[in-house]
């Protein structure tokens, strides 16, 4: 994996999450605040968990009312923005590999790029209704971010790349997270999980400020 720090570096935050976890939407604005006041101090690794991969349900209005429910939930708790008209072509699956295989690629070709890379995914999906299991949508977020559009395709569909991504998702199962939003404090290779879920950054910041001082 492709990663900004020095492969020296001991203490490590590893954000891991979904780019159509609704719980994740939430709470970015929190991740935002952690990424401004703690990238100077130590690397912080974003982490694709995989919260539906592979998925074939069909997304019937059934369906439809069970996610809107969900992210009216998350609405209340965060504040975040929801567009609430979501609606999709009738060949809509709530897939979430292929988001996750494009924050792998984005990742590879320019670390620099993912967090606001993933961040534009979740706005296109949450706030404009557009469909982000959709290869097209996911090139042109990633050409707003200065990665070539052939250079993504290329790279989107390169077999080692799905295997990165599933690998990725074992990880996380490895380290034992299989919700989302979480984010885990590494020194050197023992973690401790600072969030499971949605937290406030008001309960967060003081959580890892008390890590950084062990």
């Amino acid at each position: 994996m492709n990663t900004l720090h020095d492969a020296t570096a001991t203490k490590i935050l590893l954000y891991i999450a979904d780019p159509m976890c609704s719980w994740c939407w939430g709470f970015s604005s929190v991740m935002e605040t952690v990424r401004q006041q703690y990238q100077d101090q130590m690397p912080i690794e974003l982490l694709v968990g995989g919260l539906r991969p592979g998925n074939t349900e069909r997304f019937d209005e059934h369906r439809r009312d069970y996610v809107l429910a969900h992210w009216r939930a998350v609405h209340q708790r965060t504040k975040q923005l929801f567009n609430f008209e979501f609606q999709m072509d009738p060949d809509f699956t709530y897939d979430t590999e292929p988001a996750s295989r494009a924050v792998v690629v984005v990742r590879t070709l320019n670390p620099t790029k993912v967090f606001p890379y993933f961040r534009a995914i979740q706005h296109a999906f949450y706030v404009e209704k557009h469909d982000v299991t959709k290869e097209g949508v996911l090139k042109n977020l990633a050409e707003t971010h200065g990665i070539a559009p052939s250079l993504f395709s290329e790279s989107f569909h390169n077999s080692e790349m799905r295997r990165k991504v599933w690998q990725e998702f074992d990880r996380c199962r490895q380290l034992g997270i299989s919700g989302f939003p979480s984010l885990l404090a590494m020194d050197e290779d023992t973690p401790t999980v600072l969030a499971h879920g949605y937290l406030p950054k008001e309960e967060l910041i003081p959580n890892i400020d008390e890590w950084l001082k062990k």
